[in-house]
């Protein structure tokens, strides 16, 4: 039991520290509390163990508790394999458009997220020229321009074809990229949705719920420092998508 104890507190340890060099870099979420919570959560865990408490419990809570646990577990391991399996898929070539999700754009240009993705749709776009592109996504209270203006002026500095690149300026969230984007597209078209990697499983699976069928993943990178975060809000954003 005491290396159970000290192994937890370990844990909990990083946990804190991940979630406060989270915090640091201003990502825009407030996602990184999630790590302080589970500190908290595996240090009382920890003391619990210390204190006997769950030897002082019922034998048929104690089950609950267990069975309860180890469901939770098996939905996340279950969910990230998949959402894993989606950032590793490879491009299908030809597509008639390719729809390209936004991502926070700084007083300086794109974020790294959305240079990344920008950089997966220049390479996409240069590949097969006979793609269109739509860019997608609005401005938020704390950009100067839209996301979608944002990203077609990379990529025509970038050597696309202005002709090429349809924007969606209005959208606020990634249900809204996929909906407004819907409408700017001809019946029965191939679609890549262009996103980070961790992102894809979670788009395709909205692009099917609003009806885009035809539909197929084009990865972008992203920082591996924060995949832990990053696949972890995933699988809360995915169960929250298929709960409402």
């Amino acid at each position: 039991m005491i290396v159970i104890r000290i192994l937890l507190y370990i844990l909990a340890a990083i946990s804190f520290w991940y979630g406060f060099m989270l915090y640091r870099v201003h990502s825009g979420s407030y996602f990184f509390l999630i790590w302080g919570c589970l500190g908290f959560l595996l240090i009382v865990l920890g003391l619990a163990i210390k204190t006997g408490f769950f030897q002082k419990l019922p034998a048929w809570l104690n089950i609950g508790l267990a069975a309860l646990s180890l469901i939770l577990i098996l939905v996340i391991v279950f969910l990230l394999i998949r959402i894993v399996s989606y950032s590793e898929s490879e491009p299908k070539k030809d597509l008639d458009y390719i729809i390209v999700l936004g991502a926070q754009v700084r007083a300086d240009g794109p974020s790294r997220v959305l240079r990344y993705r920008l950089e997966a749709a220049e390479e996409y776009l240069k590949s097969n020229p006979r793609s269109m592109c739509i860019v997608s996504g609005g401005k938020g209270s704390n950009e100067h321009i839209s996301e979608a203006e944002a990203m077609k002026k990379y990529l025509t500095e970038s050597g696309i074809d202005p002709k090429r690149i349809i924007m969606e300026d209005k959208s606020t969230d990634t249900s809204e990229n996929i909906l407004f984007s819907k409408k700017l597209l001809p019946e029965g078209a191939s679609i890549g949705i262009v996103t980070s990697n961790f992102h894809l499983c979670r788009s395709i699976y909205l692009c099917k719920k609003h009806g885009l069928e035809n539909v197929f993943p084009v990865a972008a990178r992203s920082e591996a420092f924060y995949a832990p975060n990053n696949y972890l809000r995933e699988v809360f954003g995915y169960i929250k998508d298929l709960i409402f």
